[in-house]
């Protein structure tokens, strides 16, 4: 599995749509910090801070989902050749599932760098050019990362389960959407009137994205080490169901 790994890390550095698209992502991140270091040199101007700048990240959670998924979709390649190294794999006698697992834990090792390095170059950034505001941003941004991370690596092996066997982005967004987004929402309805329904909607990642403010601050679903060792068995459980699915989905369809 290391050899396969190897050879599908280097397709991921080399693939052009995720380069630029981790570009455009960090590009954007610079382009905020100078707007709001230029503008902080004017009196009056109260947003060229830590504060302001990491706000952004911690308090968009739901946010991680989509972007997840933009990210997936590059790494998997939907081009009309994509099956061509996927076929040669199985006929120079590759097990399916090394190329299945080989390619879903490449594809985790770079969303992990960019779900680190992005708030990284941020904070980073915002440190050396901006004022520091000191209102906990920094635990605000630690905290949510530690608690969003297994969230959105179930929103990858939900991905990568549904464009890599399907092989076309769009046709593979319904489903993902219809998972991720609409059950959740069919099973809190249904809980109105049966409560293991609305258990069941409790433990979908979707609703763990959830905040709220009051006077003492911002608080997440996992604030509690109870919540965050939920979060983490939703996300992580999540993440083995979909893996086993979409393994077992390879194994049984044709190869073209």
């Amino acid at each position: 599995m290391l050899n396969y790994m190897k050879s599908e890390w280097y397709r991921q550095c080399n693939n052009r749509g995720l380069q630029i698209t981790f570009l455009i992502c960090l590009g954007l991140l610079v382009l905020m910090t100078a707007v709001l270091a230029f503008f902080g040199r004017q009196p009056g101007f109260a947003y060229a801070s830590t504060g302001f700048a990491l706000r952004g990240i911690y308090t968009s959670m739901s946010g991680i989902f989509p972007l997840t998924m933009v990210f997936a979709a590059f790494m998997e390649n939907n081009s009309r050749t994509r099956q061509s190294p996927l076929k040669n794999s199985v006929a120079f006698g590759i097990p399916r599932s090394t190329i299945y697992l080989g390619k879903f834990l490449v594809q985790l090792l770079v969303c992990t760098a960019i779900f680190l390095l992005l708030p990284a170059v941020l904070s980073l950034l915002s440190w050396l050019f901006l004022e520091h505001s000191n209102e906990g941003e920094w635990y605000y941004l630690a905290h949510s990362m530690i608690g969003g991370y297994p969230l959105c690596v179930f929103m990858l092996s939900v991905c990568f389960c549904f464009l890599f066997n399907i092989g076309n982005s769009m046709s593979g967004i319904i489903p993902i959407f219809v998972i991720v987004y609409i059950l959740p929402k069919i099973f809190l309805l249904l809980g109105m009137k049966y409560p293991v329904f609305a258990e069941i909607s409790q433990w979908c990642p979707v609703s763990m994205l959830d905040l709220y403010f009051d006077e003492s601050g911002i608080h997440f679903y996992w604030d509690t080490p109870a919540t965050l060792l939920r979060t983490y068995l939703a996300g992580l459980g999540g993440t083995l169901i979909f893996l086993f699915a979409g393994l077992y989905w390879l194994n049984r369809r044709e190869i073209k």
